[in-house]
């Protein structure tokens, strides 16, 4: 019994050192690799922008063989305040590591701006904008950099002057929106007449809203035909 329990001792170096020696991927060599694609991201930007390290990822111990680093563009709203780069880390062609490297970005840039205070249901024809210096990796939404973007929308809630033009903020203006004046047709068999009536509801063309006819004791169904015309529905 001694006899086997020595040679168990003996040939356990032995089988220590036949394992393969692994090799380090240092932490800034992933990082670099990331840095790099976030400038590549960037662009024509890179040289504006202000980017910094959120966090360190741990080295990377892997199997010998031909080493390569894939990095993978980042994803999702661009440009953002928080960006995350993946990187995969391959020996010979197969992928034994993954990390994802942060960053923290801040991009200024002239954007369009609100003039003054405004309520919701304004008009966007009747904004006025001015440029304005924002971090636009900051800003929530799809921001606009024309104001024709805006041509038939209003804004759907109140916004506060120098705030950035989002298309968020905005709606399309209805065909027909609640407490409107419409014109109003109706064909009663071979008779036609026109009027007005107060819409109830709003909507667009081929749409069914309930319209208050003018002299009218109770609203009625009726289609939109038209930008603020309706046809009584029977």
């Amino acid at each position: 019994m001694r006899i086997v329990f020595l040679a168990v001792l003996l040939s356990a170096p032995l089988q220590a050192s036949a394992l393969p020696a692994l090799q380090r991927v240092a932490s800034a060599q992933i990082v670099e690799a990331a840095r790099a694609q976030l400038m590549l991201r960037l662009g024509g930007d890179a040289a504006a922008a202000q980017v910094s390290l959120v966090g360190t990822p741990e080295d990377a111990m892997v199997l010998p063989g031909k080493l390569a680093l894939t990095v993978r563009p980042p994803t999702g709203r661009w440009p953002r305040a928080r960006v995350s780069v993946p990187v995969d880390v391959s020996v010979d062609g197969q992928v034994v590591r993954s990390a994802t490297v942060w960053f923290a970005l801040s991009l200024h840039h002239d954007v369009l701006s609100y003039v003054a205070d405004t309520p919701p249901g304004t008009a966007a024809s009747s904004l006025k904008f001015a440029p304005h210096d924002e971090d636009v990796a900051a800003v929530q939404g799809d921001l606009v950099t024309d104001p024709s973007q805006l041509n038939g929308m209003r804004l759907r809630h109140s916004v506060a002057a120098g705030s950035a033009v989002s298309r968020e903020d905005f709606e399309p203006i209805p065909d027909v929106d609640r407490r409107e004046r419409v014109e109003v047709d109706a064909a009663f068999g071979s008779i036609h007449m026109q009027t007005k009536g107060t819409a109830i509801g709003r909507g667009n063309t081929g749409d069914t809203v309930s319209v208050l006819v003018d002299g009218g004791e109770a609203p009625v169904d009726a289609r939109i035909t038209n930008k603020g015309v309706v046809e009584v529905v029977e």
